[in-house]
């Protein structure tokens, strides 16, 4: 069983390093503990369809090529130029017209959509270590996920609280999110393509 809980550890930690610099920058928009919630929520979404998908893959054996999940760097280009667009709307309007009514609810189908979208790597780890496990040892793993899904969130948000840099996201954020998430996207399909 130690066996199974290390490499839940390691295939997750392995393929969830770079998704601490989102979980940080989604964190950081998050105003108030409903969005906090939201966040949350949606890295569990993102990280349980991940799951899902390479379930589906284990029992199929493979069944989505690797290199036809690069086409979903697609969403993160799609949400990164939606924000930047947002952002030159802003410029152009008054505050009040700049509220938008459920930031909330933008926050965790963003982080759900930017984890699945960014899971590529979670995809090609997962699905050979699902189709390797017995069903008790599958369900350790997900246990396992499910735990350090919330120290992800923990490290992310108490990065997003650390004065200097929360500071600096916010003042930045509608610039920083677009370039990232587009960046991100252009990443993601470009590791499928090479």
């Amino acid at each position: 069983m130690l066996e199974t809980i290390l490499a839940g550890i390691f295939a997750y930690a392995g393929t969830n390093v770079d998704d601490l610099f989102i979980n940080t920058l989604y964190f950081a928009q998050a105003d108030n503990r409903k969005q906090t919630g939201a966040v949350v929520v949606g890295k569990y979404l993102g990280i349980g369809a991940l799951v899902i998908i390479s379930l589906l893959g284990a029992f199929v054996l493979h069944a989505v090529p690797e290199k036809y999940i690069g086409i979903l760097g697609l969403v993160p280009m799609a949400l990164g130029i939606k924000e930047w667009i947002g952002y030159i709307k802003s410029r152009n309007a008054s505050e009040d017209e700049e509220e938008q009514p459920d930031v909330g609810k933008g926050l965790m189908i963003g982080m759900a959509l930017v984890t699945v979208a960014n899971g590529a790597d979670n995809i090609g780890v997962y699905i050979p270590l699902f189709a390797g496990y017995s069903l008790w040892q599958i369900a350790v793993v997900i246990a396992v996920f499910a735990v350090l899904t919330a120290v992800w969130c923990f490290l992310g948000k108490k990065l997003a609280d650390l004065p200097g840099l929360r500071g600096f996201l916010l003042r930045n954020k509608k610039i920083i999110v677009p370039i990232v998430l587009i960046l991100l996207g252009v990443y993601i399909i470009m590791k499928s393509v090479l």
